[in-house]
Parts: structure tokens; C-alpha cells; sequence
């Protein structure tokens, strides 16, 4: 199940690459995969998957390149969308899948990381603060990048920078969280950025974006939890990838059907 695909990233070596990571459902319990290189844009369309999307696809290991125990090289030409997760209303039935999955705090996904190698994650984070920044511009060699695949890829649609980083603030669970501070990688935020700003002009583009990615997901009745990666020449740096937000009361109801008296 899709849980992670991250806003295209231009690359020398694949053109342009997405992040892309979910719940492996195939072998014995659920446990977290990232497929990489995915250039999602150039799939062809019948291949071409959303979040909570069930996929098949053969993998193998990355070897010394990656040596991230969740890192599987994808075999994209066998790639089959099988099914969907539905939302429900209530995104009880997603939430089963995610929440044996569920770490205690960022905090604890790092130490995991020191001991295990451990670089995926998902945990619900405390005391959520959000703010747009300016992003860092493309450089001149990503740019040409972008380009060159318009020359290489006819009928696609150009990759457009994203000038606003989605940033959020939080606490952990953990008594002695130093706090933290992360951008947003998911696609839909970008999308969601050129599309608002066609339907609502450069002046109500901020106030329509907080409205989607804060004051409609961090409410009493949503839990919100963040799905998090590291990146492989950088172990210890993990990005924020994805937000999940089941209602609350399911997230209560599953826990105590598992867990409960």
C-alpha cells in the first residue's frame, strides 16, 4: 500500500525521480518499503499509481549503493496496480495497515536508526505549528535538467519549481524533545500550490494552502501522524515525507480493538 510519493526531484543519473515508500503486505507482518528510482512522471499512465494504491512490482536489493534496509530497486516494467485502500470517511480500514507501524516519536525513529539503520518511520506528533518560507531556487544546472526532459519527453507537461517549502514545527512525545523543524516533501503539497494558485490568484494562495495542509488536518477530531525518511549519504537526516490523518475516534476505536480489555 502507497503511503509515500514525494514531489519530483530532478537527477542527472534518472531525469527526475520521486520518493516513493508504502506498507509491504506480502510477507508476514506489515513493515515499511521504499522503492527507488521511481520517475513517477514518466510511467507510462496505466502504471501510474496514487496514495494507498496496492501494487505489485518485483524488486531487488540495492546492494552498497543503499544499503537502507527498506531500499528495494523496483522493476518498473512489472509493475500492476491491483487495488485501493478507500478512504471510507473515516480511513479506518488505512489506518489498520499504518498503525502496528506507529513509533513512539521522531525521536525514537533516530535512535532506531543509530542501532538498526532503521530510515522510514511513522509517528504522531505533539504541539504542530505550520508556516510558508520561501524555497531555495532551482540552480542553473537543475534548471537546464528540466530542459533537457522537456526536449527528451514531448508530451509531458514541463516540471514546474514550487517557490513555498510547507514547514511544520512539532514536538515529540519523548519528555526531553529538543523540538523540530521540517518540510513538507509530499506531491500533492506542490500540486496543491499550482493549483490554488490558478483558482485563487498570488493573494489568497497562503491562506488557501494553511487552510489544506494545517487548519483542516491538525483539529481535534483528525490525528495527524507524519511518515519520515532519511536520505542514504546522509543517514542521521530524515525529511518529512507525507502526512496521514485518520479521525481520531478510529484511531482510538483500532487501538482498543487490539489492545484493549
Amino acid at each position: 500500500m502507497i503511503t509515500v510519493k514525494t514531489y519530483p526531484e530532478l537527477s542527472n543519473k534518472y531525469r527526475e525521480t520521486s520518493c516513493v515508500a508504502g506498507i509491504r503486505l506480502d510477507q508476514g507482518p506489515p513493515r515499511h518499503v521504499r522503492l527507488f528510482p521511481v520517475p513517477f512522471r514518466l510511467l507510462a499512465e496505466e502504471a501510474q499509481f496514487s496514495k494507498y494504491s496496492i501494487i505489485e512490482i518485483d524488486v531487488e536489493p540495492h546492494g552498497k549503493r543503499d544499503s537502507r534496509p527498506e531500499s528495494l530497486r523496483p522493476d518498473l516494467d512489472t509493475l500492476e496496480i491491483v487495488g485501493e485502500v478507500p478512504p471510507d470517511g473515516d480511513w479506518k480500514q488505512r489506518y489498520k495497515y499504518v498503525e502496528p507501524l506507529v513509533a513512539p516519536s521522531l525521536c525514537a525513529i533516530r535512535r532506531d536508526q543509530q542501532e538498526r539503520g532503521t530510515s522510514l518511520g511513522v509517528f504522531r506528533p505533539t504541539e504542530v505549528s505550520f508556516r510558508l518560507t520561501a524555497a531555495e531556487p532551482w540552480s542553473e544546472s537543475k534548471a537546464a535538467l528540466a530542459d533537457q526532459l522537456d526536449l527528451f519527453e514531448q508530451d509531458l507537461a514541463p516540471l514546474e519549481w514550487v517557490p513555498l517549502d510547507f514547514r511544520y514545527r512539532f514536538r515529540c512525545a519523548d519528555d526531553d524533545c529538543p523540538t523540530h523543524d521540517m518540510a513538507l516533501k509530499d506531491w500533492e503539497a506542490g500540486a496543491s500550490y499550482r493549483k490554488f494558485l490558478r483558482k485563487y490568484g498570488e493573494r489568497a494562495v497562503h491562506d488557501k494552502l494553511r487552510e489544506r495542509w494545517y487548519d483542516s488536518i491538525f483539529t481535534p477530531g483528525r490525528a495527524a501522524h507524519f511518515f519520515v525518511g532519511n536520505i542514504a549519504a546522509h543517514p542521521r537526516t530524515f525529511m518529512l515525507l507525507s502526512l496521514f490523518y485518520p479521525k481520531a475516534d478510529v484511531v482510538q476505536y483500532v487501538q482498543e480493538s487490539l489492545f484493549g480489555d
